[in-house]
């Protein structure tokens, strides 16, 4: 792959960064692994004289940073969102993989495709909701006795597992629809269930997250997400016509 490639298609997406300090020890630890492209999502601080001091020569990757009030933003025009998500909060239904596992992946999306890689705030990491927003999640395996890291060093963990998984690789990648793409189709898909009754008007997310996480391990095309939505549309139209199938039953989850 080729390094250009490989730096321009990855971004490191910190959300809700405290500290300025933190943001340029990521910032040189992307630089070491062969990473430019840095978005910022609602920092509470940017560039501090800590900032700087961490960053050392990469703080240009700071200054150039992109800024965004959301992660619905900053993620917009990416086609494979990772997020980076701690085992020890709870037992999650999604798979959750190690940078090692996952680091293919990435490699081969990154070849002719944007990818995201998703870091929550220090103390609390990722929001559940901001976690459904993701194909995919990490967590870095350490010391059960001790596996806090800090947001630079997860960054590195992940950059270098990539990095890594780079040297002498080749193929041609998939092509995935865009994040906004897939948005739209989810969108489509809760308004068609709420229509037809089988999710609940008054809580239509508990069973949408489910449905996000097993569409977002489907690896959908553009193709596959026209495909569905133009199902969507077909039941819309069949429930709005009054159709039956006899013996039609909807059962509710």
């Amino acid at each position: 792959m080729e390094q250009t490639l490989f730096s321009e298609n990855i971004s490191v997406v910190l959300v809700g960064t405290r500290k300025g300090g933190n943001i340029g020890a990521v910032a040189r630890a992307m630089k070491n692994m062969g990473l430019e492209r840095l978005k910022l999502v609602a920092p509470r601080e940017r560039i501090t004289e800590e900032c700087r001091m961490m960053a050392g020569k990469a703080i240009d990757l700071v200054n150039s940073a992109e800024d965004f009030s959301s992660l619905d933003d900053a993620v917009a025009r990416d086609h494979l969102i990772v997020g980076t998500t701690s085992l020890r909060k709870r037992e999650r239904s999604q798979p959750v993989h190690t940078p090692r596992e996952i680091a293919p992946l990435i490699r081969e999306q990154a070849g002719s495709q944007r990818v995201a890689l998703v870091f929550g705030p220090e103390r609390r990491g990722l929001s559940d909701n901001q976690l459904a927003r993701c194909q995919y999640l990490v967590s870095v395996p350490s010391n059960p006795d001790y596996s806090v890291l800090n947001l630079a060093q997860a960054v590195m963990v992940l950059a270098y597992e990539i990095f890594i998984s780079t040297q002498g690789a080749g193929g041609e990648a998939l092509e995935l629809a865009s994040d906004q793409e897939r948005e739209q189709m989810f969108r489509r898909v809760e308004e068609v269930l709420v229509q037809i009754g089988f999710l609940s008007s008054q809580n239509p997310e508990h069973i949408m997250r489910s449905i996000r996480r097993f569409l977002g391990r489907a690896d959908l095309t553009p193709r596959d997400v026209k495909i569905l939505r133009g199902i969507m549309s077909q039941m819309q139209w069949y429930a709005q016509e009054g159709h039956k199938l006899p013996g039609e039953k909807i059962e509710k989850v």
